[in-house]
């Protein structure tokens, strides 16, 4: 008969030895508990583990799910700051136009090539992303308002250089009567000739004043022509650009001479009567692209 393994205990009181036989059954029962024990155990540790990291990794998307919320929310109210900008900024270009006589843009030209820019915005965001409806929303507002500035900065300098070659064109429109406390004599159009006693065109106006009277440019110009001229006597003529051209005529003095550039208000000469004249006068005429015009209309209010 086998011996099988035994246990002895001792009491520590009465010094009483109790043995205990163990059976290679209870043996392999008690290492087939503590194995499960074990696995159990290391189950238990390792599901401890994994869900302290998840819960950590859960609150640190929480956070910055909420930080994303906010910079959203103050996103949308930039845009919304930058909407409003905009629409004061459209609505001055507006009046600038109504200013200079132009056509408004439309709003369908303002929001034009607005659709399709959302295919850029979600190739790069994944489906299911946290907020990805709300990020694409704004990227396609930022986009459109993008659009919408690039086409008033356009329009703008459009603007600018409509105002500067209007007030250039100004600074060539003959505006000022030539000489001052000046009386009409002789009006544009037809006329009986003072001296030749028939029926002619008059190409410009007779302006009475006493000899010696400066006459002054009323527009900025270069001049083309100062020197005797026939029956104009002593004659100025200067180029105004875009077209415009004016003469003066029977002058007793001149002060410029040909290629010279002079600004509104620059003396040109004084009141004579040379020429074919019976009396000191100026005679000013004002021709466009060539064509007399009568230079009563284009005296602006002294």
């Amino acid at each position: 008969m086998k011996k099988r393994p035994v246990i002895v205990y001792v009491d520590p009181k009465s010094s009483n030895l109790k043995q205990f036989s163990i059976s290679k059954t209870k043996v392999i029962l008690f290492g087939v508990f503590l194995l499960l024990f074990s696995i159990f155990l290391l189950k238990f540790s390792v599901d401890f583990i994994v869900r302290i990291s998840q819960n950590s990794e859960i609150s640190r998307l929480r956070h910055h799910n909420q930080l994303l919320q906010a910079e959203l929310q103050r996103m949308s109210q930039k845009v919304s700051s930058l909407e409003q900008r905009l629409a004061v900024v459209q609505n001055l270009d507006d009046e600038i136009r109504t200013y200079l006589d132009l056509p408004k843009i439309s709003e369908d030209v303002r929001r034009v090539g607005v659709g399709g820019a959302e295919v850029d915005f979600t190739s790069r965001l994944p489906e299911g992303m946290p907020l990805r409806e709300n990020i694409i929303q704004n990227w396609n507002v930022i986009d459109q308002l993008e659009r919408e500035l690039k086409l008033e900065q356009e329009s703008y300098q459009k603007l600018l250089t409509t105002v500067e070659r209007r007030e250039d064109s100004l600074r060539y429109l003959p505006a000022l009567k030539p000489v001052r406390n000046a009386r009409l004599t002789d009006g544009f159009g037809k006329r009986i000739h003072p001296i030749f006693h028939r029926l002619q065109f008059h190409k410009g106006v007779d302006l009475a004043c006493p000899s010696g009277t400066p006459i002054i440019a009323p527009a900025d110009g270069y001049v083309t022509f100062a020197g005797r001229n026939g029956g104009y006597g002593l004659f100025v003529q200067i180029n105004h650009k875009y077209g415009f051209e004016t003469y003066y005529g029977h002058l007793r003095k001149i002060y410029v001479k040909r290629g010279q550039f002079v600004k509104r208000g620059d003396k040109i000469g004084e009141v004579g009567s040379t020429g074919l004249s019976t009396n000191p006068h100026l005679h000013y005429e004002v021709r466009y692209k060539g064509k007399p015009v009568n230079p009563l209309e284009f005296f602006f209010p002294e």
